[in-house]
């Protein structure tokens, strides 16, 4: 698979629409992130993907050409972690991994390389019910990629993982990215999985607000970052003549406390006042610039973008 696409989905549940004209695009190699309020469609979307809900009308295209979501669609070529994993809690965690290998026809000698990845070899043995929420996470993660699927549909991944939970799962998401697999993943966790996505899509009362990259929807939302000016121990004249350069290309301080001051500026005034500041190198000891995060931009387009 080299693209898929689902185009003018929409599903009713009565008189809620849970999706309405949805168009999404997945490319391989691409880690794509839903994002968006609860009820915005995101899970309703995933659960078009994996066949559990019939739309009232949708389009697949797998490389331009047309698939049917019911029977030969894509469901043998997708992986999927939902937000709450369950399984029978007298069972271990490898005879969960027997089971699913068995169900999808996937060799054992894959369950030993799975169990290793996902960091869960030491406790195979181990009944479900003695596994904390992070190993029964990481153990539906192992399900997910135990057949080595064309598409993995990840619904909350992040829940419940520690620090060596994500690292496992940051490393499955460069796994699949480098193979020309794709990643399609929900989550209200920004912060931690801005730098690992590809792409964002923003979604909203089953429609989609707007979508692209971080950095594309960081420029379109127009925070600005703030930029803080650690300064010297020199003339006050000097600050003044810093303050004044900056002034003539439209910046003021926000906020100034001892020998700081801070400056909002927008994405595309920063290399102005990089070269006003470069002026003063006595004055200014240090310049850091902070972006606005993720979830500020998700604020600021959810409030803004018009649906598409």
């Amino acid at each position: 698979m080299k693209r898929l696409e689902l185009r003018e989905v929409t599903v009713n549940f009565g008189a809620v629409h849970a999706l309405a004209g949805v168009t999404l695009a997945l490319s391989a190699g691409e880690v794509l992130m839903l994002v968006g309020p609860n009820g915005a469609g995101k899970s309703t979307l995933m659960n078009v993907l994996l066949g559990l809900v019939r739309p009232d009308h949708a389009e697949l295209r797998v490389d331009e050409e047309l698939r049917s979501l019911r029977g030969h669609g894509i469901k043998e070529s997708v992986g999927f972690l939902p937000e709450a994993v369950a399984f029978s809690e007298s069972l271990t965690g490898r005879q969960v991994l027997r089971f699913f290998a068995w169900a999808r026809g996937v060799p054992r000698k894959r369950i030993d390389a799975v169990l290793a990845r996902v960091g869960l070899a030491h406790a195979q043995g181990r009944s479900v019910r003695g596994y904390s929420r992070g190993m029964r996470q990481r153990l539906g993660l192992g399900v997910a990629i135990l057949s080595e699927p064309e598409i993995l549909i990840l619904d909350e991944p992040t829940g419940g993982l520690d620090q060596e939970g994500l690292t496992v799962l940051w490393s499955v998401l460069e796994e699949w990215r480098a193979k020309g697999r794709a990643v399609l993943l929900a989550s209200h966790d920004l912060a931690l999985l801005e730098r690992r996505v590809d792409r964002i899509c923003l979604m909203s009362r089953g429609r989609v607000k707007t979508e692209g990259t971080p950095e594309a929807l960081r420029l379109r939302a127009r925070i600005p970052h703030r930029v803080t000016f650690d300064l010297n121990d020199c003339a006050t004249e000097r600050v003044e003549a810093l303050v004044a350069a900056l002034a003539e290309i439209g910046l003021t301080p926000s906020e100034r406390v001892d020998r700081r001051f801070f400056v909002d500026v927008e994405h595309d005034a920063l290399l102005p006042l990089m070269a006003a500041q470069a002026r003063f190198p006595d004055v200014v000891a240090q310049l850091r610039v902070l972006e606005p995060q993720l979830d500020q931009i998700y604020e600021r387009l959810l409030e803004e973008a018009p649906a598409s």
